[in-house]
């Protein structure tokens, strides 16, 4: 019989939290853990645990956790590791189910001392029956379970689960992949992955409802065969993305210093990654760029792609970037052939794939009537369409028409049964207006739900490495 994943609903949306060592200064963890309860609206209880504060960010502060009435679903330790089995101890007899241990200095730093008395932790945790996520970790962002470990977070609720060993890593994915459309649903930043390991976190996502993507940050892990089996599950249910930082020597080194993680070799992971059906990313750019099309786009049923927009150059790099990436960029049919000859009979035989904007002038057909009519073919399976801004700011009428042409670009992609990658360029400008229209029109487009990428070859690697997923 296969085991059952750790219910861990109790972690991601508690009913009641404590934070010990919660603190009166505003520039303090202890003060940003019971602030984040506050600033995500907890419906439940927040308990402040401090013995000199009477009032901590508007909650009742109560001077240890055996002073708090009932039980406590989540408990977040501020207090240094010393003083960590002493809270073990009061977590036991069912005062806490889950222990979240922000609290640092243990196995990472490499001293014997301090891996002790991490092991010492983890067994009085066992006899009492606490989960502990951590330690070393800033826990867990939840926006529907409306807690954070910064109250700076972004509140959208979505479906894509993070797992991350760093903390900053964990913040950067969140703030960079909203500000590309990603909404996130259950988040955490596990660090030394004592007890709640990577492992048993995957298990709980591959079966989690709620939960449509999974993306994580991975400097090593602590049961390899357990990790990869929960991978294996996960990714038969759901798109997952690793990104396995510790790759080189200098890498390995950095993690095990920073959250005791052995790195293992990288030829190893990939080849365990890619027979588990997850996919790989080896920078946190491809980490988002895949997340991202796989969140906001269908997944690709082949890899015969169309390419539209932008100038010649634009349109071989393009070509170039698909056949890299492992799809097919084959030319018209013939039917479309002469759908075109029929509205420009001088393009019929001209114009191609990619299709080239700059020879669209004049004719009557524009690159998103092409994009529209290569969908409708039945002889694509995804697209990609460059929005060629660069074009636009030439002309005496720019704003006015490239917002057009992005609006219609928009309709075209949200109806559309084909994944399509939109490529806007990053705002490598410095013409004030043309910044500021460039982040204007990106803005529109996620906020419709559009997959944007700054640059054909992104959007490529994103597309190329999905159409696996159906292989």
């Amino acid at each position: 019989m296969p085991s059952q994943p750790v219910d861990l609903d109790q972690l991601f949306a508690p009913r009641s939290v404590a934070v010990v060592g919660a603190s009166t200064n505003v520039d303090s963890p202890g003060h940003d853990y019971v602030r984040s309860l506050k600033e995500f609206g907890f419906p439940g209880p927040v308990y402040p645990i401090n013995p000199k504060a009477d009032e901590i960010a508007g909650y009742k502060a109560y001077p240890s956790l055996s002073a708090v009435p009932g039980e406590v679903d989540l408990v977040i330790s501020c207090v240094p590791a010393p003083a960590v089995p002493a809270l073990v101890e009061e977590c036991a007899g069912g005062k806490a189910r889950f222990l979240h241990l922000f609290t640092a200095r243990f196995s990472e730093t490499g001293d014997e001392e301090d891996a002790a008395l991490e092991a010492r932790v983890m067994a009085a945790a066992a006899r009492a029956g606490v989960r502990i996520l951590g330690p070393n970790g800033m826990g867990v962002y939840h926006p529907a379970g409306h807690v954070a470990f910064r109250p700076d977070l972004p509140q959208q609720q979505g479906s894509v689960a993070f797992l991350s060993q760093s903390g900053n890593n964990a913040v950067e994915v969140v703030i960079r992949g909203n500000a590309r459309g990603l909404h996130y649903g259950k988040v955490a930043n596990y660090g030394n992955g004592q007890d709640l390991t990577p492992a048993v976190l995957l298990d709980y996502l591959g079966h989690d409802p709620d939960t449509t993507v999974i993306g994580a940050y991975v400097e090593g892990v602590p049961d390899g065969q357990a990790f990869f089996r929960a991978l294996r599950k996960a990714a038969a249910q759901k798109p997952v993305i690793i990104h396995k930082a510790g790759r080189t020597s200098a890498g390995a080194r950095s993690a095990a210093s920073h959250t005791a993680a052995l790195a293992g070799a990288a030829e190893i992971w990939s080849a365990a990654i890619r027979q588990a059906g997850a996919l790989e990313a080896r920078s946190q750019e491809q980490l988002l760029d895949l997340i991202i099309g796989a969140s906001l786009m269908p997944l690709p049923k082949g890899r015969r792609i169309a390419v539209v927009g932008g100038g010649g150059g634009r349109s071989v790099q393009s070509a170039d970037a698909c056949e890299e990436n492992g799809m097919s960029v084959l030319p018209l049919p013939d039917p479309l052939r002469d759908q075109v000859r029929e509205r420009a009979p001088k393009l019929a035989d001209w114009v191609g794939n990619p299709v080239d904007q700059s020879i669209l002038a004049g004719s009557g057909l524009s690159s998103n009537g092409l994009l529209q009519m290569m969908i409708d073919s039945g002889h694509y399976d995804l697209a990609i369409a460059n929005v060629g801004e660069d074009w636009f700011f030439g002309r005496p009428d720019a704003e006015s028409r490239l917002r057009h042409a992005c609006e219609r670009l928009t309709s075209i992609v949200q109806a559309s049964p084909l994944p399509v990658a939109v490529v806007l360029g990053a705002t490598e400008n410095r013409v004030p207006w043309q910044r500021e229209l460039v982040d204007s029109v990106r803005d529109a487009f996620i906020d419709a739900g559009v997959a944007v990428y700054p640059t054909p070859e992104r959007a490529a690697f994103a597309l190329g490495r999905l159409v696996t997923l159906n292989a």
